[in-house]
């Protein structure tokens, strides 16, 4: 069983010595239930000459269809299922002449891998990077408000063990995960303000597969914007901007000069020209306060998200380029981004 990133194409072949026409049966559904009875596409190729046969279907764009990101879920403690429209199963069929030559089954994710990765890439089994993040402390224990949460990691396809250390008393929990996909508190619920270490183990709890460290920033100044995306693995991440915000309303209408109601005797208070279909955009201007060399990483996979939040409110990046900075020459690195907020001012919705 494989992981399938569907923003990149993901690649299935047939490759049967003399045959001479292929065809491949897609079933596709969410959740753990069963596969459905029929195939939701039946795709079929010739092949391209008697010298190669070989054939080739891209089946991304087909199993898209079936994963959302409508909203961003609130886990503060131990791990839940992942939401159902957030990954699929996928079993693909391949027929060689009418033949059945194999079955394969994968689950899928809208996640996609880079050039320099190389094709049919999968993640692995937790959706964020190894490495140290820094979320902001409020000074309350979140309950209810997925704003103030330090966000959580997705393991998929896999069993095993997360476990979580407190960076200041050194008290650990833990929760287990199984292979189906399962979303985990970043910050274990109760030590929000000292922070912990999470390890991935294998079920015997003998083998340490990822690290990760989750460290607490508070911030005395500046309004803290919280940033969520759906990153790389097609799962949910949260990042936040600790230092100075600014928002800004752009306003766009349409102009008709105005018909007196008396030309002779025309009030002064009347003008000559009208506005109508007016409307706002906003958009926020943000800073990440200083970071080291690996968040250039973690603003790389936002800035190529399709699904973005910013204050748990709908956004895009407006910023198109940003220079990866580097401590060696810039010491104390600071990134300022650009978001749109993803509607008009005006409610618009019809």
């Amino acid at each position: 069983m494989a992981r399938i990133y569907v923003r990149s194409p993901y690649i299935i072949e047939i490759n049967v010595p003399l045959q001479q026409s292929t065809s491949i049966e897609l079933y596709i559904w969410n959740g753990t239930g069963a596969a459905p009875l029929s195939p939701q596409y039946t795709l079929s190729k010739n092949v391209p000459s008697a010298s190669n046969v070989q054939t080739l279907y891209n089946i991304s764009n087909y199993v898209r269809e079936y994963l959302t990101h409508s909203s961003v879920q609130s886990i503060y403690a131990a791990s839940v299922d992942t939401p159902d429209t957030q990954w699929c199963n996928v079993v693909v069929k391949k027929y060689s002449d009418g033949v059945l030559q194999g079955t394969e089954t994968h689950k899928a994710f809208d996640g996609y891998g880079y050039y320099s990765e190389g094709s049919n890439l999968d993640n692995g089994i937790v959706s964020i990077d190894e490495g140290t993040y820094y979320y902001y402390d409020t000074g309350v224990t979140p309950v209810t408000n997925p704003l103030y949460y330090a966000g959580f990691f997705r393991t998929a396809n896999a069993s095993g063990n997360v476990w979580y250390t407190n960076l200041r008393t050194g008290a650990t929990q833990t929760t287990g995960f199984t292979s189906d996909p399962k979303d985990h508190a970043c910050v274990y619920n109760t030590w929000y303000a000292d922070g912990n270490k999470v390890e991935i183990k294998n079920v015997l709890n003998t083998v340490v597969l990822f690290t990760f460290y989750f460290r607490p920033i508070t911030e005395c100044r500046y309004e803290v914007v919280t940033c969520d995306f759906v990153n790389k693995s097609g799962a949910w991440q949260r990042t936040f901007f600790y230092k100075a915000s600014l928002e800004t309303l752009e306003v766009d209408n349409a102009e008709y000069n105005l018909m007196q109601t008396d030309s002779l005797n025309y009030s002064i208070y009347e003008g000559q020209r009208q506005v109508f279909n007016a409307n706002g955009k906003e958009f926020i201007r943000v800073n990440t306060g200083f970071v080291n060399d690996d968040y250039a990483e973690v603003l790389r996979q936002l800035m190529l998200s399709e699904r973005i939040m910013i204050n748990n409110q709908p956004a895009k990046v407006r910023t198109k380029s940003l220079e990866k900075q580097k401590q060696i020459n810039t010491k104390m690195i600071n990134y300022t981004l650009e978001f749109d907020y993803s509607f008009d001012t005006i409610n618009s919705v019809v």
